[in-house]
């Protein structure tokens, strides 16, 4: 009987033994995205997905939802991710050791992986304010974004070109997007100054249900806040998404990217490359954010840090492939 029994327990310590090699044999990677209603989030799990299926168990990817790219920036420098969901002009800041991260010196560890779309500057007002100008907007009550996030750090820097200060404002906010939205609608805010990729259920929402409207800017205001650098673009949000028919509000936009370390083992960063370029199409549908995504720009579109290695393989192999 003895003897009966510790084979079986022999049985299942091999068992639990052979688990712990295949989990082993298994990388788990992870991606810092952003709040669970954003489009960061939204294509990150998109992306995730992608990888985990075309690698049937050769390593996984984990999306994590975080505050947005400052963190996941300093979450990144500490390695804390493998991956990283940030804007380009923090990118560039980072890369480089100048504006949010100054006093963090540069990143030469940084490499990119991938450009991915276009965030434009999306400031929702309430219809029945009469607001025209965003300066008019000192005194309301305002939604600015997590301190951590990538769009309160390009707020503030708008904020600061156009010789505004959260001091003018009655009261700040700092919620995530979805959150933002309900407020707006609840009459608890003004406005919310959002950036994000076009179409977005959450301005859908607003719009379409609480009586909101996009808040354009100026040409004028546009150059003051790119300015002389490259990391910021010209945009016009297409309102024609929105309701059939509008036209086009002017604005500006940063570019998300994808980021990893000089030391993200190349087989993940290229497997995460070549994955998502072979499933463009179907990324579009999981996250409309990842929709008609050019593969040529792919490599370069908002980029400051060098290509990581891996990406440079798979991008290598899909010009290769694509050539007559």
């Amino acid at each position: 009987m003895e003897g009966k029994v510790r084979r079986i327990l022999a049985t299942i310590a091999a068992l639990f033994i052979g688990q712990g090699a295949m989990a082993q044999e298994m990388p788990l990677f992870t991606l810092g995205a952003g709040d669970v209603s954003g489009g960061y989030y939204s294509a990150a799990w998109a992306i995730c997905d992608v990888v985990n299926r075309q690698q049937k168990g050769a390593m996984r990817c984990s999306p994590d939802p975080t505050s947005g790219s400052v963190y996941n920036i300093d979450a990144l420098r500490r390695g804390e991710l493998d991956f990283a969901m940030v804007q380009s002009d923090l990118q560039a800041e980072a890369f480089t050791g100048t504006g949010r991260f100054l006093s963090d010196g540069p990143m030469p560890e940084m490499r990119s992986v991938l450009g991915l779309y276009p965030e434009t500057m999306t400031i929702l007002v309430r219809a029945d304010l009469g607001v025209t100008d965003v300066r008019q907007l000192a005194g309301a009550r305002v939604d600015l974004g997590h301190p951590s996030s990538g769009r309160r750090a390009t707020i503030t820097r708008m904020f600061s070109s156009l010789g505004l200060s959260e001091g003018d404002f009655a009261e700040v906010s700092e919620l995530p997007v979805g959150i933002a939205v309900d407020a707006l609608c609840n009459r608890a805010i003004d406005a919310t100054f959002l950036i994000v990729g076009h179409p977005n259920e959450g301005v859908v929402r607003a719009i379409q249900e609480c009586d909101a409207r996009i808040l354009p800017l100026t040409p004028a205001e546009i150059a003051d806040v790119i300015g002389g650098g490259n990391d910021l673009s010209v945009a016009a949000i297409p309102m024609g998404a929105y309701a059939e028919g509008a036209l086009e509000v002017p604005s500006f936009s940063v570019t998300a990217t994808l980021v990893a370390r000089t030391d993200t083992p190349q087989r993940m960063v290229e497997a995460v490359v070549a994955d998502t370029l072979a499933e463009l199409q179907p990324l579009g549908r999981r996250a409309p954010v990842l929709a008609g995504l050019d593969p040529m720009l792919m490599q370069s579109r908002g980029l400051t840090a060098p290509l990581h290695p891996g990406a440079e393989t798979a991008f290598a192999r899909v010009s290769t492939e694509d050539a007559p």
